[in-house]
Formats: structure tokens, C-alpha cells, sequence
């Protein structure tokens, strides 16, 4: 599956998750909630599967988190993140 940054965003957000991302000096800069990290604005990619991995790891009661799960579970194992 291939996420998308802004679509990971909005998803968080309307989970009601503190998530953003912006764009400035050539790095991607992503939040949610307390955590943040920043990449090369050449890897939207994996910035959203940053703030997937970290909704999962830091906020599991999160409808996003839950249906991660059980998706997961469909596919009869974890999802790895960066999968295509």
C-alpha cells in the first residue's frame, strides 16, 4: 500500500490526532502530537509511514490504530510499513 503524506494527515486529524506536516528548506517536517521527526522533502513516502507507525505505536486506542489491526489481521500478519 502507498501512502500518501497529506492523506495520512487528514486521516490522523480526523481520527482527532494532533497531526500535521509542512513543507519548508527542503525538508518535510511532521508532527503528532508531542512527537516529531523531519525528512528529505524527496521522501513524502516515508514520512507517512512515520506518522503511521507512530499513531500505531503511541496512540493503539485510536480508530486509526484499530483498523490497522484488524486489516492486518485480514492479511493474516502485520502490515510492514513502506509496503507497496
Amino acid at each position: 500500500m502507498r501512502r500518501q503524506l497529506f492523506v495520512t494527515v487528514e486521516m490522523l486529524q480526523a481520527d482527532g490526532l494532533n497531526a500535521h506536516a509542512r513543507f519548508a528548506n527542503g525538508v518535510i517536517e511532521v508532527r503528532l502530537g508531542q512527537h516529531h521527526a523531519t525528512f528529505p522533502a524527496s521522501k513524502p513516502r516515508l514520512a507517512a509511514d512515520w506518522l503511521a507507525e507512530c499513531a500505531l505505536r503511541n496512540y493503539p486506542e485510536s480508530a486509526f490504530s484499530k483498523l490497522w489491526s484488524l486489516l492486518a489481521s485480514a492479511a493474516g500478519g502485520v502490515i510492514p510499513f513502506g509496503s507497496r
